[in-house]
């Protein structure tokens, strides 16, 4: 996919995370400039403006020669995980508002003595949870009517204890949603100040307390996200910029209005962009095979698998310990980042994470005030990470050092390096944990993997974490640092449409499908959007067997397929992901549409960001097996250069170790390949 330079116009990518604002922008001849902005704002939407104001003016374009402008973000997310916004409230079918107290009654701990509670139940407490009349039956047939009356009573006592969102969950509204929507027009009528969440269009599958509890954590991020995007947007206005695409977790890109009605969709935004963005930079060569990649950020790692070049998808996705059913990119979120806290707990062991120093107050190399040592602090006491990090970031290695001593070494009775080496190799061991996890979890052997590394701290780790796992190879493409701000330009506009089906897996239920199927497609919008192509629509089954709880997504093409053949690739795919398959009946549980167009022009041929600190030289470093290094610039690195570990390669975005006992080569497409020797 190359630009199209008849355009003369800019695509521009921004991704914004906890302590930098990475941007990649693909000029009118398809040339990629990328760059990290250190986060100088505690606005988000500021931080982002900041950015690109600065690469406006780096590469001199104005917002009229801007054609597509692209944006990830960890809005949705950071809302779930620190829970920092006010409760919201819900409106549910009389006789049940405290499903989403109860929940399933999942054990996550065999032997705890009591089940904790499945539900942050404070985020939305009894107290605005309000019943109401009306029933539709699991036909789909309306019993009794909605009240007006009910819903006025609730949303007078919404406004006065000062509520800014509400979801509505009500009993089989994904077989019939009328009562909910009628339950939205009379809020909209009544108190069009409180924004509404209707279960039937979060969720709209069988199984009340997942798509309750989804649709509430729509609720829930909703004014957040809304003065968020809407900041942004009028941000841009003010700029004389069009507003801004906006990343899903679905893995493709959508106008700033979708992702106002559904704003948890926003949830794995940057991961998701970050996963589409090592697929695009890696070829068949690089990959080998099957691919996991490894994206290091300050609060967190996300592991994904690419297979075929492409990411995975599922049904469900986790935030924290919460499991949210929405379909997106499968990613595995493990609270260990450059950030994370290093500590001994009272057993005398070393303890990374969860907990993390975000942007701020940061690591305490970076002189904002931290005081608690990091992974960070530790990787620089070691001489592994440099004193000058992308956007001219300064690091005190000393300041590192007394943080790493009062925080590790007196405790444990260690010198300041051999603490700090035994913490990496702690968030090490638990990434290679991670690694194996997610590789298990889709029924691939790790072993057989190339492990790519991504994020600002995926390269600094990627080695070692393959050496624990059995992994003999990594690849580190050209960008790694700003895969999510590349893979913002490589992804496909992309909108989804479901319906719940309960029905057998047969040919004579063929036309019932194709039935919904019209109307998923009538549901769906179809006009052209601007910079990208015709829509392309896939479609997919939900199918579980004959009394099974969930199901899995599977291809199909409701033309062509048999029940038949849908059932054997069920089966094929069970027996892969689960170790068996049933001689049991197959049920269908849904059908989704996902139609995509893929942009017009794309990137061209990436290549690393110049800037790397101390390039040329050689690294003092505090390792038992090396005491020191030679450090190359990577963008001076030619096809066909190789090396062997002790060595460090650095770029401005990130910064590549290789331990002692692996070599690197760059191949044919600027990728930095490691090998065991």
């Amino acid at each position: 996919m190359m630009h199209d330079s008849d355009t003369g116009l800019w695509d521009i990518g921004i991704d914004v995370g906890g302590t930098f604002v990475d941007v990649a922008a693909v000029g009118p001849d398809g040339s990629v400039h990328a760059s990290k902005h250190s986060r100088r704002s505690g606005d988000p939407a500021q931080a982002v403006l900041q950015a690109l104001d600065e690469v406006a003016q780096a590469l001199a374009f104005g917002p009229s020669q801007v054609g597509r402008l692209l944006h990830g973000t960890t809005i949705a997310t950071n809302i779930l995980l620190e829970r920092s916004a006010a409760p919201i409230g819900v409106i549910v079918t009389r006789g049940f508002a405290d499903v989403l107290t109860l929940g399933r009654q999942n054990r996550r701990d065999l032997y705890a003595a009591w089940v904790p509670c499945q539900t942050p139940v404070a985020l939305m407490p009894e107290a605005l949870r309000f019943e109401i009349g009306g029933r539709i039956d699991a036909r789909g047939q309306e019993c009794e009517p909605v009240d007006r009356a009910d819903i006025r009573d609730a949303l007078e006592a919404l406004r006065t204890a000062g509520v800014r969102s509400a979801a509505v969950c009500l009993l089989f509204s994904h077989c019939n949603p009328v009562h909910e929507r009628q339950v939205r027009a009379w809020c909209e009528e009544m108190a069009p100040e409180i924004g509404i969440s209707l279960s039937s269009e979060v969720d709209p599958r069988a199984r009340e307390f997942e798509r309750w509890f989804t649709t509430a954590m729509d609720a829930y991020v909703k004014a957040g996200v809304t003065d968020y995007l809407r900041r942004l947007r009028d941000g841009l206005a003010q700029r004389g910029y069009a507003s801004a695409l906006v990343m899903r977790s679905q893995g493709g890109v959508a106008t700033l209005e979708a992702c106002l009605r559904r704003p948890l969709t926003l949830a794995m935004s940057g991961p998701a962009a970050a996963v589409n963005g090592v697929a695009g930079m890696l070829d068949e060569v690089s990959l080998v095979g099957d691919a996991l990649s490894l994206d290091i950020g300050g609060t967190t790692s996300d592991l994904s698998l690419i297979q075929r070049g492409r990411a995975r998808h599922t049904l469900e996705l986790g935030v924290a310990e919460m499991s949210l059913r929405l379909r997106s990119v499968d990613v595995l979120s493990v609270a260990v980042g450059g950030g994370s806290y290093v500590s001994v707990h009272p057993g005398g062991g070393i303890r990374v994470g969860p907990e993390s120093a975000g942007a701020r107050p940061g690591p305490v190399a970076y002189g904002r005030g931290g005081t608690r040592a990091t992974v960070t602090d530790c990787l620089l006491v070691l001489g592994i990470l440099p004193e000058r990090l992308a956007g001219g970031l300064m690091l005190d290695r000393g300041a590192a050092a007394q943080a790493v001593d009062e925080s590790l070494a007196r405790p444990l009775g260690l010198s300041v390096e051999a603490a700090a080496l035994a913490a990496v190799r702690v968030a090490n061991g638990m990434l290679g944990e991670a690694v194996k996890r997610a590789a298990f979890a889709v029924g691939s052997d790790p072993c057989r993997l190339t492990l790519v590394a991504a994020g600002g701290g995926g390269a600094l780790h990627a080695a070692e974490v393959a050496q624990l796992v059995g992994i003999r190879r990594v690849a580190v493409p050209p960008l790694p640092g700003v895969a999510a701000a590349y893979g913002l330009l490589r992804s496909d506009w992309t909108d989804v449409a479901e319906h719940a089906l309960d029905l057998p897996l047969r040919d004579d239920a063929w036309a019932d499908m194709r039935r919904v199927a019209r109307q998923l497609a009538d549901d769906l919008p179809q006009a052209a959007v601007a910079g990208y192509g015709a829509a392309r629509d896939a479609w997919y089954l939900d199918v579980g067997y004959a009394g099974q709880e969930f199901a899995l997504e599977i291809p199909v093409d409701l033309e062509h397929d048999s029940a038949t053949e849908v059932g054997r690739r069920f089966d094929e795919e069970h027996r892969r992901i689960r170790g068996q398959a049933f001689s049991s009946a197959h049920r269908v549980r849904g059908l989704r549409l996902v139609a995509s167009r893929a942009p017009l022009a794309g990137p061209g041929r990436t290549q690393p960001v110049p800037g790397g600190a101390e390039a040329g030289g050689e690294r003092a470093l505090q390792l038992p097996d090396a005491g020191s290094c030679p450090v190359y610039e990577r963008v001076g690195l030619a096809a066909g250069e190789e090396g062997a570990g002790p060595a460090l390669v650095v770029a401005g975005d990130s910064t590549v170790w290789v331990p002692p006992g692996w070599r690197w080569r760059v191949d044919a497409s600027s990728v930095l390949i490691l090998e065991q020797a």
